[in-house]
Formats: structure tokens, C-alpha cells, sequence
């Protein structure tokens, strides 16, 4: 291409954008994203109750269970 032309081409399609963005045009796309997200809790029992604290508040369910040696256990669940 001649320098012509690729000043010509650069030049309508910056006249292009101008346009569209003048006119209240919009685009959207889309992309797919991953995040990983690092949770720290402290579990802590007295006289058989348990309280857990997290960093973030994340949901939680604390559930009294029986072990098989018959002993009272909390299972905590996230």
C-alpha cells in the first residue's frame, strides 16, 4: 500500500469511531475470567459450641455430629 492509501485508511477509520461514539453508539463484548479467592477462618469451640470468624464472611453451617467411637463431633461446612 501507498502511503496515500494508509493515511486514507487510517484517517476513515478514525472518522468511523468518532462517529459512532458521537451518535451515543455502544459495544459490548464479552471474555471468560477465572478468580480464585482466598478464604481464612478461625474455628473456635467452648464447653461444645463452636464460632467460626472468617476474613471474607463466608457462609458456613455448623453441624453436631456423632463419630463412630460415639463421640460428639461439630462439623463445619463452607
Amino acid at each position: 500500500m501507498t502511503l496515500f492509501k494508509l493515511a486514507s485508511l487510517a484517517a476513515l477509520s478514525t472518522l468511523s469511531l468518532w462517529l459512532g461514539t458521537a451518535t451515543g453508539a455502544t459495544a459490548s463484548a464479552s471474555f471468560q475470567a477465572t478468580f480464585v479467592v482466598l478464604e481464612s477462618c478461625i474455628i473456635s469451640t467452648q464447653s461444645g459450641s463452636a464460632s467460626v470468624r472468617c476474613q471474607h464472611q463466608s457462609p458456613y453451617l455448623i453441624e453436631p455430629q456423632r463419630s463412630s467411637a460415639g463421640a460428639n463431633v461439630l462439623s463445619v461446612v463452607f
